[in-house]
């Protein structure tokens, strides 16, 4: 499963930038005890480390800390991979992946460059649909994770700001029927608190190579 994921979600690596790790240089507060719980972070949590999870397994991880390009490529693969992988979702319309996007990042990507015929941008996880078989223009191309499970859990909770939060997480794999999960590395989450609930500002993670 894993050569798989590895060979459809290669690409995506091009989405991303490899830099050195810094730390906050703002004033910041642990609040972990107070906010680790909370449902809405541990939700968007979740499903932003089971992205990176599925990028930690492609054929072009790096072991180096990497910080995410959130461009409109970017957040309309992330909102397809989470539509797809947690609400059974495989088939959208132009106003579902505004939407989406505007949910998890505040601000609605443009589709215009998913690709088609003639745009054939692979480094999507979003691709025009074949009219013969799904009723919506769009379409997931991506994979699963088959008889792996993504799973994490929240490891530190910083505000760092008015309304910013540091949240970091363990990115964990397991296999159904198997006791136990991996620590596979970590993700670190920007997250800005808006009056529709929280958003990703930011996206950082790191592979340990396991």
């Amino acid at each position: 499963m894993k050569k798989r994921l590895s060979t459809i979600l290669a690409v995506m690596f091009m989405a991303v930038i490899l830099i050195p790790f810094t730390p906050v240089q703002a004033a910041s507060t642990d609040v972990t005890g107070k906010m680790a719980g909370n449902r809405e972070i541990k939700n968007i949590s979740k499903m932003m480390t089971a992205y990176t999870t599925a990028m930690n397994l492609s054929e072009q991880s790096t072991t180096r800390p990497v910080k995410m390009k959130l461009n409109d490529n970017a957040k309309l693969s992330i909102a397809v991979f989470v539509r797809y992988n947690y609400k059974g979702d495989y088939s959208y319309t132009a106003k579902e992946l505004r939407s989406e996007t505007k949910k998890l990042f505040g601000k609605s990507a443009s589709v215009n460059t998913i690709r088609n015929k003639k745009n054939k941008n692979h480094a999507m996880l979003v691709c025009s649909s074949n009219s013969k078989f799904y009723k919506d223009p769009y379409m997931y191309c991506g994979g699963d994770f088959g008889d792996t499970i993504p799973d994490y859990k929240i490891t530190k909770v910083t505000r760092t700001g008015k309304n910013i939060y540091t949240v970091t997480t363990q990115n964990r794999l397991g296999c159904y029927g198997e006791k136990g999960r991996t620590n596979i590395g970590t993700t670190t989450l920007k997250l800005k608190k808006t009056a529709a609930g929280y958003v990703v500002k930011g996206v950082r993670y790191q592979y340990n190579g396991k």
